[in-house]
């Protein structure tokens, strides 16, 4: 293969390590402060865990992390038979608020079946990514400020 000129030999590529995962993190967050060294690195996150607890069972929560001026909500569960009860929505607005508190501007997440869901308590479709055995996977933000 020739890049402007010169041949390159391909590289042999490895499953990393732990060890060799970890000096690709830290190489890539070296390049992302050089290039914005106002952001913090992932090492600031702050993860936001919201659960509703009934009869000493968790049947809803929410997992998530507040970082650069942003919330992702990385899970949103209701359990089966507790839902249509307006959890979901409560453990959204909670985590909003909370967000909020720390910075935060704006939210997102995806998801690839509650849709619906999500424009109902706000959140505007940004994005589409087909995926096999017809689902796909859907990414919504909302501006928190």
């Amino acid at each position: 293969m020739a890049v402007r000129g010169k041949a390159v030999q391909l590289a042999r590529v490895h499953q990393a390590s732990v060890d060799q995962a970890a000096a690709v993190a830290q190489g890539f967050q070296a390049f992302v402060s050089a290039q914005h060294p106002q952001l913090a690195d992932e090492s600031a996150d702050v993860p936001l865990q919201l659960v509703i607890i009934e009869d000493s069972r968790v049947i809803a929560g929410l997992l998530g992390r507040v970082f650069w001026q942003g919330l992702e909500i990385e899970v949103l569960w209701v359990d089966e038979g507790h839902r249509q009860r307006g959890l979901g929505r409560q453990l959204l607005q909670q985590a909003e608020v909370k967000a909020r508190a720390q910075g935060a501007q704006v939210a997102y997440l995806r998801t690839a079946q509650a849709a619906a869901f999500y424009e109902r308590c706000g959140y505007q479709h940004c994005g589409f990514l087909p995926r096999p055995l017809g689902t796909g996977l859907h990414s919504y933000h909302k501006a928190l400020g």
